[in-house]
């Protein structure tokens, strides 16, 4: 069988995630995708909304794709989240079956400074997303790495939170219980306008 990896933070878990989720099953790449919410990524801020509340958020919006799983192996270690552990640890649990590892072009182009990338490649193929100002030339010059072509991830968690917090309306970013999550516990600066229609 043949598996994808969605790491990141998911603070929080919006449509463009969603959007990656269905392009890898629309293009057939795999047969699962497993989405895991770091504890802490490495090398950048702690998440402002809790790992149980992350968790839940992606499970909530990708509830609808029955290919697709939320892992909480990451938000159980302690410590920072390696892809590598949690590539390794997978891989031993289900030997026999293809890994793919699902990167944004901007992670890509930093990935030769996570920690053992030689190991992660020996572990996944990686498939990258395009990022809006970021160049994916690299992932053309190494074979186990695949650009997802004519695709691109206009939205960022960042921009949701700065959105939410300044009470503007986000309800064309998040899938609906995403967003109904977020208000219920008032994360990121929430309650959001009551009105939030435009």
């Amino acid at each position: 069988m043949r598996l994808a990896l969605f790491g990141g933070s998911f603070d929080p878990f919006h449509n463009g995630h969603l959007a990656v989720v269905r392009e890898l099953g629309d293009r057939g790449l795999c047969e699962q995708v497993l989405i895991s919410p770091a504890r802490i990524s490495p090398g950048k801020p702690a998440p402002l909304a809790a790992g149980h509340h992350r968790e839940v958020m992606a499970v909530l919006g990708a509830a609808e794709h029955a290919y697709v799983s939320v892992l909480d192996l990451e938000l159980r270690r302690p410590g920072p989240s390696y892809t590598v552990e949690t590539l390794a640890e997978l891989s031993r649990g289900r030997p026999g079956d293809e890994w793919l590892l699902i990167v944004g072009a901007d992670a890509w182009r930093d990935f030769r400074t996570w920690h053992d990338p030689d190991r992660i490649l020996e572990l996944a193929r990686i498939v990258v997303f395009p990022r809006p100002g970021i160049d994916p030339d690299p992932a053309s010059s190494t074979p186990r790495v695949t650009l997802l072509e004519d695709f691109l991830v206009p939205v960022t968690s960042t921009a949701i939170r700065r959105r939410i917090a300044a009470g503007e309306s986000v309800t064309h970013l998040l899938p609906g219980r995403v967003l109904d999550y977020i208000r219920l516990h008032g994360l990121y600066g929430c309650p959001c306008a009551a009105d939030d229609g435009g």
